[in-house]
């Protein structure tokens, strides 16, 4: 059953963000409701849109800017940035993780947290550039569970760790590796996948049966680790970028 035809409209680090879900929408609609919004937003937009290929009858033939929808994007000044997977499976994991995890310290470990964070992720738009204010802000929500943000330590510091979330509002609900990262420096040790592992171990432990995480299509060796470990796709994510006020250019339109 398709989604109902709903858009968001937040705000991150970077500027105005705008998300809906394409397979939610009759044709043409959603590209009439995204026209009207971005001509009311002024300076940085990203514009995530769920299902992005729905209703396009060649979608596997085409690149994303060559979609209708992205067509229309293009016409208004946006330009397809990146594809974002959700890939799920069930629980538990049919390997286990080899390594022993503590749980995050609030309170002693944010600083060092944010150094390797920021390393790992320095090329980043939404997880690189961490700051202490963001991870309080993070701590502070209802979500936040210190147990299930899995810290790996080498000789005394942080070298890697995975931060996970539960999403109850699904049904059923689902375990999410949120963000995982090692320290640049420790790469090679098979840590990424050691610490995914121990992520689902914990979700596992806290009753969950459906695991997911969030990863970036292009990023061929993680989706491969994933794939590797028994995730599929399950939904794409496409992320359009641009600065508002945007203009519709007719030539954009079918």
């Amino acid at each position: 059953m398709s989604a109902e035809p709903v858009m968001s409209i937040g705000a991150d680090q970077h500027g105005a963000v705008v998300e809906a879900d394409a397979s939610g929408w009759a044709p043409g609609t959603l590209s009439e409701a995204l026209r009207q919004q971005l001509r009311q937003l002024s300076g940085p937009v990203a514009v995530w849109i769920d299902h992005p290929d729905h209703g396009e009858d060649a979608a596997g033939e085409l690149s994303p800017s060559q979609t209708t929808l992205g067509r229309e994007l293009a016409a208004a000044g946006l330009a397809f940035e990146r594809d974002l997977y959700r890939m799920e499976r069930a629980l538990p994991m049919d390997q286990a993780s080899g390594i022993e995890t503590r749980s995050f310290v609030v309170g002693q470990d944010e600083a060092a947290w944010v150094e390797v964070n920021n390393r790992a992720f320095s090329w980043h738009r939404e997880q690189g550039g961490w700051t202490l204010a963001q991870v309080a802000e993070r701590a502070a929500e209802p979500w936040f569970d210190a147990d299930g943000f899995r810290v790996y330590d080498i000789d005394g510091e942080i070298a890697a760790y995975c931060w996970t979330k539960v999403h109850v509002d699904e049904d059923p609900a689902a375990g999410e590796v949120y963000v995982i990262a090692v320290d640049p420096k420790y790469h090679g040790r098979g840590l990424g996948r050691a610490l995914t592992l121990a992520g689902y171990e914990h979700l596992t432990d806290v009753g969950l049966t459906r695991g997911m995480l969030y990863v970036d299509a292009d990023n061929t060796p993680a989706v491969t680790l994933y794939r590797d470990l028994g995730l599929e796709v399950a939904v794409i994510r496409r992320l359009f970028t641009g600065a508002g006020p945007l203009c519709w250019s007719s030539t954009g339109r079918q």
